[in-house]
């Protein structure tokens, strides 16, 4: 791998420099991360006036280690260096994007100038991973120029300033260059998961381009950014990290998709327990003093404000009502809503609308039926009381009821001893039937989709925890086994975007299978559900940790429990973890 960073600089001579040609640029309508960290290093430096820094980053508490890549190689230096770089980006279901152009970025070492040393781009857009077996190339070639404009982002990128101390100073030798390359005539690309390639010439002193960066990250299990040097394959980058006994991470580009969009996607996948409408995971609890006491929802939203109701009896405890927050009456904010098992054997679902403020209670379901499937089954934004029911002996059944004491529905999907773990795999905007089932140990996954039919895989282990979500962003649910390890829970995802592979390695696991309850969700509304869990534990009592796909990890206080994993507290995002 050619890379610049604290123990591999790439140094030249200056290059030429070209004209450049004037493009009329489109909106953004996807972005592959950022760069910009703040005015002020984390050392304290400013940097000059009307510019930013883009410092390598390092995770939020972390004094120990950080990334040590400034930039990749994706560069043609004369005939002696040919390397390019690609990573994909996701059209959701119900939308078309016109592509007319894409934004790279990449800096030289050492460049001064007041003008971008970048004299070409190419570039190629693939169905596919780039010349993968099975992969369309649907534009361009790897010897076109396609240079649109290369002008001052006004970013300098810099090495972590203080990790591992005693870091590094600031300095401005690294100018990053805002880079457009035209497509011509315009891609129309309908849903799926795309795949750009692309290389930057600036002549014989080379250039870089810097990975995506967030303040107190070092990245995201999802980043999958691709590295091909010379002849040889794309391969992933892997960020070894500073000192190299760190765990490494891999890396993902910071491009920009320019152009236009028709359609709407509708309900993301990814938003859960979204009480205020923003688009993004609220931290809530439930809190119980016994199974027969009156249980308070206690709702923090991301603008700060809090809000809440009473509503229910016992949540949290065994008994008790169970928690369903969904969208029941469409509005686009998740309703407070629990089921309530009956004294004989009927059941209810009681709802407080947010819509108008409304309460809807509903028979529905019978005593040990498991009401955690609620969701959206017929695709009209709202969602369904739905239960599912392990019969024991034979057949399994789903329920749901679309309209107010209407018709019931049932499908007949399940044997006797599998585990629910519905979620729209294909994308539809439609909730599959979906259930796992013990095959020696191993998990076996049956899907019954609305518009791609039957689909059955094997992933995980029937002892781990299934926290469905969207987690790769293209509208369309992921598999997600949460294994406890040790003291750490291991998380394992099987991207519906691609069919790869992502794990939680790179953190160390994620959360303590002892003290912490799994509660995925979009937190930080970009689309992707992200890992994170509530922690019980006597140091830390109440804690809402992350690990966004798009911002550092981070630690929320809020609600509280008398022991481990018990009450009075119970983190409503957990309900629909199977």
């Amino acid at each position: 791998m050619i890379r610049n960073s604290r123990f591999a600089k790439f140094v030249g001579v200056a290059a030429a420099i070209a004209a450049f040609a004037t493009v009329s640029m489109a909106q953004v309508i996807y972005s592959n991360g950022g760069l910009a960290t703040g005015a002020t290093s984390r050392s304290g430096v400013a940097a000059p006036a009307g510019t930013q820094w883009a410092e390598v980053q390092s995770n939020t508490g972390d004094t120990v280690g950080s990334n040590t890549n400034a930039g990749v190689g994706c560069q043609l230096i004369g005939a002696t260096t040919n390397n390019r770089c690609a990573d994909d980006f996701i059209v959701p279901p119900g939308e078309t994007w016109t592509v007319n152009s894409f934004t790279f970025y990449v800096y030289q070492t050492g460049f001064a100038g007041a003008t971008s040393p970048v004299t070409a781009v190419n570039m190629r857009l693939w169905n596919g991973v780039p010349e993968a077996p099975g992969s369309t190339l649907l534009f361009g070639d790897t010897t076109t120029n396609r240079l649109g404009t290369s002008v001052n982002s006004n970013l300098f990128r810099i090495f972590n300033s203080t990790v591992p101390a005693p870091g590094t100073a600031p300095g401005t030798t690294r100018i990053i260059w805002e880079t457009t390359a035209t497509v011509s005539p315009a891609a129309v690309l309908s849903a799926g998961t795309y795949w750009i390639d692309f290389q930057i010439d600036a002549g014989a002193s080379g250039n870089f381009t810097p990975g995506v960066t967030t303040v107190g990250s070092r990245g995201s299990v999802l980043y999958n950014g691709l590295q091909k040097i010379g002849a040889a394959a794309f391969v992933g980058i892997i960020e070894g990290g500073n000192p190299a006994t760190i765990a490494d991470y891999g890396l993902d580009f910071p491009f920009k998709v320019n152009g236009t969009v028709a359609g709407s996607i509708g309900t993301r996948r990814s938003r859960t327990v979204d009480f205020n409408g923003d688009n993004k995971t609220d931290f809530g609890i439930a809190r119980s003093a016994s199974a027969a006491g009156q249980t308070t929802w206690q709702i923090l939203d991301s603008s700060a404000a809090v809000s809440g109701a009473a509503w229910g009896i016992g949540v949290g405890f065994a008994g008790g009502d169970r928690a369903v927050p969904e969208d029941f009456d469409g509005d686009g904010k998740t309703d407070i809503a629990v089921w309530r098992p009956g004294a004989a054997t009927v059941a209810s679902f009681y709802i407080l609308q947010s819509a108008t403020n409304t309460v809807r209670a509903e028979a529905f379901g019978q005593t040990g039926d498991d009401p955690s499937v609620v969701d959206d089954y017929n695709g009209d934004g709202k969602a369904d009381l739905a239960v599912y029911r392990d019969n024991g002996a034979g057949q399994s059944f789903f329920y749901y009821r679309s309209t107010a004491n209407g018709p019931v529905t049932f499908v007949p999907w399940g044997i006797a001893g599998d585990k629910p773990a519905p979620g729209d795999y294909d994308g539809d905007r439609k909730a599959d039937f979906a259930v796992y089932r013990n095959e020696g140990g191993s998990a076996r996954h049956y899907h019954l989709r609305s518009t791609e039919g039957f689909v059955t895989v094997q992933f995980g282990l029937f002892t781990d925890k299934f926290a469905a979500g969207d987690y790769d962003g293209d509208n369309k649910t992921d598999i997600c086994a949460v294994r406890a390890n040790g003291s750490v829970f291991d998380w394992y995802l099987l991207r519906s975007g691609n069919g790869t592979l992502a794990t939680s390695a790179s953190l160390g696991g994620f959360g303590n299978p002892t003290t912490d309850y799994i509660v995925p969700g979009d937190y930080d509304g970009d689309n992707k559900t992200d890992f994170a869990v509530w922690r019980t534990a006597a140091a830390d009592n109440g804690v809402f940790y992350l690990a966004p796909s798009n911002s550092g990890l981070s630690g929320t206080k809020w609600g509280s429990t008398s022991g481990i994993l018990t009450t009075p507290d119970y983190p409503v995002a957990n309900y629909n973890v199977h």
